[in-house]
């Protein structure tokens, strides 16, 4: 379901060192896994933490757990935006955070954290009725309909100083340049993609830009997950996936800018009164 937002909405390279508790990963069969930022040869196994199902890309939220860690300290108050099945949630409060999660589907909240039901003609702020040391919004902000609504709406649920970790679908890789070349579409906004709501692709530098202007402050943008230069995990035409390596290639050489990561991590700062 698409998640709207003209008031609220629904609810969100380089290598961070992953910190414990670490997510378990389920793979599909007994095969070795071959998942690295040059070679993947099998297709991504799910992911879980404690039993709840992670639905990011492989790594992600251990990337996402390092990288809040170093910007907000253990015993913060936390607002989780879009917390899905509790995954992240979880992993933050066995670290000392104290959350609060807020989505609008309790039936699939699973984690033992309090939850709040978003209420979508209410919004964010009147849903929750208080600020945050820091919140939390993970592959969220492409689901949404108006993204800038999105930022202001947690721009005033976050206390003075307090941070933003929020994370979208990188449409600058490498990958998603060579793959608009052939297609004409974004890495993770094909049409298969719609069916789970990315139906809003957003680069950096337009994030950014929406951020800055509403009053944020950018702390750091970096990339995340896992992307392979060369694929092989998925059967498709020769020529097409020919072409299609040889543009990866190209492209990974030659892009600027945010080339890697699945997805792109932004560290926002609402400034200090």
């Amino acid at each position: 379901m698409h998640k709207r937002h003209e008031g609220q909405c629904r609810i969100l390279p380089t290598t961070l060192i992953p910190i414990f508790p670490a997510a378990e990963y389920v793979p599909s069969d007994r095969r070795p896994l071959m998942r690295n930022w040059l070679l993947t040869t099998e297709p991504k196994p799910r992911e879980t933490y404690k039993g709840l199902e992670i639905h990011a890309d492989l790594g992600l939220h251990d990337e996402a757990a390092a990288l809040f860690q170093r910007h907000v300290s253990s015993g913060a108050t936390v607002l989780d935006v879009g917390a899905g099945t509790g995954a992240f949630s979880q992993r933050r409060v066995d670290l000392g955070y104290k959350v609060t999660a807020l989505d609008e589907d309790p039936a699939k909240w699973k984690a033992d954290v309090p939850f709040l039901v978003l209420d979508i003609d209410k919004g964010i702020a009147a849903s929750v009725g208080r600020v945050y040391d820091a919140a939390v919004c993970l592959e969220v902000i492409e689901h949404v309909e108006n993204a800038w609504q999105l930022l202001r709406d947690l721009y005033a649920v976050v206390k003075p100083g307090g941070y933003l970790l929020l994370s979208t679908p990188n449409i600058t890789s490498f990958f998603s340049r060579a793959s608009f070349m052939l297609s004409g579409r974004f890495h993770q906004f094909d049409e298969s993609d719609l069916s789970y709501g990315h139906i809003n692709p957003i680069a950096n530098f337009q994030l950014e830009y929406a951020a800055k202007f509403i009053g944020w402050q950018v702390i750091e943008v970096r990339g995340g997950g896992t992307l392979s230069v060369l694929d092989t995990s998925q059967l498709r035409p020769v020529k097409w996936m020919a072409a299609l390596t040889i543009l990866r290639l190209i492209s990974y050489v030659v892009a600027r800018g945010h080339k890697r990561g699945w997805c792109l991590f932004f560290i926002l700062q609402k400034p200090a009164a």
